[in-house]
């Protein structure tokens, strides 16, 4: 075997694994203390590595966050889609089963969800660009619910299924953040806020025929000095 190549390898495996204990150390010290309280120096010393070498894997503290969640993201995601791979339900609760664990999770440790989804908002440093993947990802899970249903002939939106799927998406991104942002957070509650939620936007959706009350209700109506003349008239 190539000498040179056994070097390469052992350099990578070196990296995965200083990432790896850069990553655990960042959710126990964020899980324990928080955001603010968590200091890159304490995240360094947590993971036994230099503060230099923490450098060379995340920019700054909220790029630590995104190597931190980024794989948890991804894992609850293929939690989702066991979910609902097979299920034989309508739009709104197949979509609302995609986004339940999500909910499950964060609930656990509310902590850690508050800064995810409270300081998460753009995706600049190391960590940025698969931050932003993985945010495509989850959002074209819903796209192919909605595809799907779509076949069904449960929805006809006239519109593309990839800006559908970017409205749930984001319906459940504010969602969840202001969910989080209570005292303490109980995932039905915000499982089931959501759920109302998306059935309003798929309701919308819908096309709805107008019963002959609801005419009469919209019909303008006459002013008096009309409705008389036409009394005198008959």
């Amino acid at each position: 075997m190539d000498w040179r190549l056994t070097v390469t390898r052992v350099r990578e495996r070196n990296k995965a694994e200083k990432r790896e204990r850069i990553r655990l150390a960042a959710l126990k010290l964020f899980a324990e203390h928080g955001y603010d309280a968590t200091t890159l120096r304490d995240v360094a010393h947590e993971a036994h590595v230099a503060l230099g070498t923490l450098s060379l894997y995340a920019a700054d503290k909220r790029d630590l966050t995104l190597l931190v969640f980024n794989e948890i993201t991804l894992e609850i995601m293929e939690h989702a889609i066991d979910l609902v791979r097979a299920a034989d339900q309508p739009l709104d609760e197949r979509i609302l089963a995609f986004f339940s664990p999500f909910y499950r999770d964060w609930a656990s440790n509310p902590r850690l969800a508050r800064i995810f989804l409270q300081v998460n908002y753009y995706s600049g440093g190391m960590h940025g660009e698969e931050y932003k993947r993985t945010r495509r990802a989850v959002a074209r899970q819903v796209e192919l619910l909605v595809e799907d249903a779509i076949r069904k002939g449960e929805i006809n939106p006239g519109e593309t299924t990839e800006m559908i799927a970017q409205n749930f998406f984001l319906i459940f991104s504010a969602t969840a953040r202001f969910w989080i942002g209570g005292d303490d957070p109980v995932a039905d509650e915000g499982i089931a806020y959501l759920g109302r939620l998306i059935k309003l936007q798929i309701v919308g959706l819908k096309p709805r025929p107008i019963s002959s009350r609801a005419i009469k209700a919209v019909s303008p109506a006459r002013p008096r000095s009309q409705a008389k003349k036409a009394r005198m008239d008959g």
